[in-house]
């Protein structure tokens, strides 16, 4: 080789060094001054990721240097367009890149519209575009997949402004590296492999996102807590229950015992009780205290005892997309036909969030009852000791007035 060709071989060099460098400076800087801090996956980092790839790819299908060069460029500014939001995204990229070229006089020789015509890129598609879409998807294909998935799932959350579905978008990714083909014989060779490595890899680690989200609703990475909250809340007012009606029972025993005494004894024409009451009328106030008392206590108890059944005047139709029945309660789910009935726990076997709001129905309306229960239960006992108190008062008060 001559003196003068590696002399221009030199300057071509520099010139190419000089061209890169300018691009890599004025895409970090762009980068740097505009970019949201949501961008965790299309930042510089992706920029960089993608000139290097492309590079490979390009000189792998034997590209000419130029051409090379100008994919390297073209990778460098694909992801630029995101400093302006999530529209028009590779339009803005290749905006991008006209204006740098024009700054620094580079002939772009139609480069720049390789980066939207690679979002469409097919296999009929010009070579460099090919190349520049399977170097921004080559990610797929590497063994740094998880890590810039993880990214990307933080960075679509932070972008909508909200948790998203971890299961959805398992599923979302596993579908795109089932179907994603690489479209360069290069990058088939180089990355394909590796993809449908992480195809499977991806399958198993959505079986496991799947069984985390069940046990993050459900309470069981909390010791099965929310399952243990609802069973004991639920035995624990059955037993309030079964306490509430064993008092009624009691209440309801002593009351009529009561009764019996007095009626049969006051009914009886017993001498004594005739001399007495007829020479003292007044000892029939505490009987009477004593008979209106416990036979208002009988009452309270037997309602309080009596079997209630919580009912919801709704339609059968809407009875199913009702919030506010619970339909596991048979008050409730009997009004809809067996089919439906089976039909609808099926359906809520597969959805825990609305499981669990049902049974938070029906725990409320078990509360309602027992509410109920315990209040005729309490005056009922109120009325006990109050008529008990006053019978008891009042005979003392005859009998002393009696004496003095």
């Amino acid at each position: 080789m001559s003196e003068e060709e590696n002399i221009k071989e030199n300057d071509e060099s520099s010139d190419q060094n000089r061209v890169l460098t300018s691009a890599r400076a004025y895409v970090r800087r762009r980068f740097n001054e505009e970019l949201a801090p949501i961008y965790l996956f299309h930042n510089l980092t992706y920029s960089v990721e993608i000139a290097d790839k492309v590079v490979e790819i390009g000189k792998g299908e034997g590209l000419s240097p130029e051409e090379v060069e100008r994919l390297e460029i073209a990778g460098l500014f694909y992801p630029l367009g995101f400093i302006g939001g999530d529209e028009e995204v590779w339009l803005r990229s290749a905006t991008e890149m006209r204006e740098w070229a024009k700054q620094e006089n580079y002939s772009l020789n139609g480069a720049d519209k390789w980066i939207p015509a690679a979002q469409k890129a097919t296999r009929e598609s010009p070579l460099p575009v090919r190349a520049l879409h399977d170097a921004a998807w080559s990610w797929l294909g590497r063994k740094r997949y998880d890590r810039r998935y993880d990214l990307l799932q933080m960075e679509r959350e932070a972008r909508a402004g909200k948790e998203g579905d971890p299961i959805a978008f398992g599923v979302e990714m596993q579908e795109k590296l089932l179907h994603f083909q690489y479209l360069s014989i290069f990058g088939r060779e180089e990355f394909d492999k590796r993809r449908r490595k992480n195809v499977t890899d991806q399958h198993s680690d959505n079986y496991k996102i799947t069984q985390n989200e069940m046990k993050a609703r459900t309470g069981k990475n909390f010791g099965r807590g929310i399952d243990t909250m609802y069973r004991t809340s639920f035995r624990n007012h059955i037993t309030l229950s079964k306490i509430a009606d064993g008092k009624a029972n009691m209440m309801i025993s002593i009351n009529t015992i009561i009764l019996s005494i007095v009626i049969t004894v006051s009914g009886a024409s017993l001498s004594f009780f005739e001399e007495t009451f007829f020479e003292n009328p007044e000892f029939l106030i505490p009987i009477i205290s004593l008979l209106l008392s416990s036979l208002i206590a009988v009452i309270f108890a037997v309602f309080s005892a009596r079997p209630s059944v919580t009912e919801y005047r709704i339609k059968k139709d809407k009875l199913i997309t009702s919030k506010e029945a619970s339909l596991l309660y048979f008050g409730n789910f009997l009004k809809l036909e067996k089919r439906e009935f089976i039909d609808y726990m099926s359906t809520m076997k597969l959805d825990q969030n609305a499981l669990y709001d049902d049974l938070a129905r029906d725990l409320y309306d078990l509360g309602a009852v027992m509410h109920k229960k315990y209040l005729l239960l309490t005056i009922s006992y109120n009325t006990f000791v109050g008529g008990l108190a006053l019978a008891v008062i009042s005979f003392l008060a005859v009998y002393l007035l009696n004496i003095l």
